[in-house]
């Protein structure tokens, strides 16, 4: 810990000044420990709450129902949680909300979530108008409600398939549909993981998906997954496997990479793409005629990019591959190849990488190639003619893309264009670079005009300038009087870009402030930012975010004890190790479904994917890297802030079995007095999935914990 004893004992007196939170008498028992030490490559790591891991666990799940019982009864009775919760559902039940755009057959589908609606249904738009193809709400079983996840319109518009999910698991049915009659077809395909969409064949009479391991065994399912070839009417059991470990046609594939194969119309190329929860990825081509429709993995796959070429991603032009690559170039450029002849040492430069943006995905049209690039943290999109020059597109005003689509058979592209503040909205452009708005948009009753948006800076430990974005009422006082809430992520290269979200408006409206630390591990400035905060720099972003926090405190916006620390999933390291090294800075905190014990990733659902992010635990290099930043291995007594951590029950992302071990390990070690609560959703995952309502009592618990931390539970 980096907290000297001096600031620790006087955080204490703190805490002991500070407000007291009021909370049933009889909160549950300490969860039980064992004494389980371990030493590796010479370092003795103690782990008293092991015994909660496995992912059937009836002790373990009888602790967390009690310590959701108990958070529920405590959140309930703050007296400012009901206006909160009004008021985030009031603005978010007001917001009819889109996403997940895609063309084909001269057809648009994109999920809609209308007012008052709790989950999105999947429509398709054409000269007819717009109808409804898949309702969760109508697909429900029992109390488990059902989500759509990825979806995969056919070349021509004509079919559809969508990944169905219960339960708020990501686990879901792979289902086809004809788009005109809106009847579901007899094709349905279990184990799929909920991100990853069919791929039609040219033809749109079969498709290739990538399925789940089929052990029923396994202790992580996300192994060994494979691509298989699906064709319409016939049975799944006669599905053949494309590629796997065992089915490679001279692919090496590691048990945690995630096959993937796909088709575009107008190419007689198929391409594979290899990867998982990591910047880059492996890239393969084979001619489509020569696909294996027999499963024996004789496919002629030839690689083209292996990990070290750092390629993130590529789109198939006729006879050429085109590549999103950063290798040499943090801040990205495209590349082509002829995919007769894909040699990447004589690659053709087509964009060059700009040291003042950062391209952030490739798309292709019929008419050419589309780039999405980000220059201070708004969008500037550029068209590509195929053969052509660049042109950069008008936008219709400043804002960020976070959705946009092509048809490789269509010319042009629609997108989305949003802001922090401004609610999103679609537009079209055509081969001329002409910009029409389409009928596609956003409605929202929150009103962000009296809401501005400061960009700053702040140094982090080791003098590096750290990007921070500001929300906050406009005219703010510097008074320091403020709540102030913290959110960040750092993992995977994403960056956190302006989204519109409602529900950070009744924040603003009590004199709030909301900021997101854009930390290293994010990919805000290219790839070298990425790289900067993962394996052995992990604890960059750590500190990053320990920076920001004070540089909002420096401003005379908060002080310490109304500046409040947010995180999930990956972010679950930097929110959890930023408590364990500087337990002085937030008032409280919130661990959102986060990953609390990497170093244990090995041992649970989604773990070995995680490795090119944070390290193999098995090595002395990644085992080290990974002890340094493990949130629950830097436990120690010490007066931690409130922390309030959230799960789901059915979640396959991190498994709730870390929050478990990071809350019991936190209420047997706090000195503070300060409440530890875990907040439990048991018909729910990750939160992708999750209902609005399910969404918006979070929301409201976790504010109100916050509020209530910090003793500002007036109106």
């Amino acid at each position: 810990m980096r907290l000297p004893l001096k600031s620790l004992l006087a955080w204490s007196l703190l805490l002991a000044a500070a407000p007291l939170l009021a909370a049933p008498p009889a909160p549950p028992p300490l969860a039980r420990s064992v004494e389980v030490t371990e030493t590796r490559f010479g370092v003795t790591v103690a782990d008293p709450y092991r015994w909660m891991e496995g992912t059937e666990n009836p002790e373990r799940d009888a602790w967390l129902r009690a310590q959701g019982a108990y958070a529920r009864a405590w959140l309930d009775a703050l007296p400012v949680r009901a206006g909160i919760h009004a008021r985030i559902r009031e603005l978010g039940l007001g917001t009819g909300a889109i996403g997940g755009l895609q063309l084909a057959g001269g057809r648009q589908f994109y999920l809609w979530t209308a007012p008052g609606a709790q989950l999105p249904v999947l429509k398709v738009q054409d000269e007819k108008g717009e109808r409804v193809l898949v309702d969760p709400a109508t697909l429900s079983q029992g109390s488990r409600h059902a989500s759509v996840h990825a979806f995969a319109p056919s070349p021509d518009g004509t079919l559809l398939a969508y990944d169905l999910a219960l339960g708020g698991s990501e686990v879901s049915t792979l289902h086809v549909l004809n788009v005109a009659t809106g009847k579901v077809l007899p094709d349905a395909i279990e184990g799929i993981w909920g991100e990853f969409a069919a791929s039609w064949l040219p033809d749109g009479k079969a498709f290739t998906y990538t399925q789940m391991t089929s052990d029923p065994s396994a202790k992580d399912p996300m192994l060994d997954m494979r691509a298989r070839l699906h064709v319409l009417g016939t049975s799944v059991e006669r599905d053949v496997t494309l590629l796997d470990r065992m089915h490679a046609g001279g692919l090496a594939l590691a048990p945690e990479e995630f096959p993937q194969v796909q088709a575009t119309p107008g190419s007689r190329w198929l391409v594979a793409f290899l990867g998982g929860a990591r910047a880059e990825v492996r890239v393969a081509v084979a001619p489509l005629s020569k696909l294996d429709r027999k499963g024996a993995g004789r496919t002629p796959w030839r690689e083209v990019a292996r990990y070290q070429d750092e390629v993130s991603g590529g789109v198939v032009n006729g006879e050429r591959l085109y590549l999103d690559s950063f290798h040499g170039a943090s801040t990205h450029r495209v590349l082509s190849v002829p995919l007769a002849e894909p040699d990447l040492a004589k690659a053709r430069l087509e964009l060059p990488d700009r040291p003042d943006s950062v391209l952030e995905g490739i798309q292709g049209a019929k008419d050419g190639l589309f780039a999405r690039y980000r220059v201070e943290g708004k969008a500037n999109l550029v068209r590509l003619a195929w053969g052509g020059e660049p042109v950069t597109v008008p936008l219709p005003y400043p804002g960020w893309i976070d959705d946009y689509a092509t048809d490789p058979l269509r010319d042009g592209a629609w997108f989305e264009l949003q802001g922090w503040t401004r609610a999103p909205a679609y537009f079209a452009v055509d081969r001329s670079g002409k910009m029409v708005p389409t009928p596609i948009a956003a409605t929202t009753i929150a009103d962000f005009s009296g809401i501005e948006v400061v960009a700053v800076e702040a140094r982090s430990a080791d003098g590096t300038l750290v990007p921070m974005t500001i929300l906050q009422p406009r005219g703010l006082a510097l008074d320091g009087s403020h709540p102030a809430l913290l959110y960040g992520y750092g993992g995977y290269g994403i960056s956190m870009t302006p989204a519109f979200n409602p529900s950070l408006l009744p924040w603003l409206e009590r004199g709030g402030v909301w900021a997101v630390c854009h930390v290293r591990g994010g990919g805000e400035k290219g790839e070298a930012w990425h790289r900067d905060g993962i394996k052995e720099k992990k604890l960059n972003g750590i500190h990053d975010f320990e920076a920001c926090g004070q540089a909002l405190v420096d401003r005379a916006l908060t002080t310490r004890a109304r500046l409040f620390g947010r995180a999930g999933s990956m972010g679950g390291v930097l929110i959890g190790r930023t408590l364990t090294d500087r337990p002085d800075l937030f008032a409280a905190a919130n661990i959102a479904v986060g990953m609390n014990n990497p170093l244990r990733l090995l041992e649970g659902e989604n773990g070995a994917n995680q490795k090119g992010e944070l390290g193999d635990p098995e090595t002395e290099a990644g085992f080290r890297a990974i002890e340094a930043m493990d949130p629950y291995q830097h436990v120690v007594p010490a007066p931690y802030p409130a922390v309030i951590l959230t799960a789901g029950l059915n979640d396959r992302r991190v498994p709730p079995w870390e929050t478990a071990k990071m809350a019991a390990r936190l209420q047997a070690a706090t000195t503070s007095g300060r409440p530890i609560l875990v907040r439990l959703e048991e018909d729910a995952g990750h939160g992708i999935g999750s209902t609005r309502d399910q969404r918006y009592s979070e929301q409201a618990d976790v504010y109100s914990f916050f509020l209530a931390a910090a003793g500002l539970t007036g109106p």
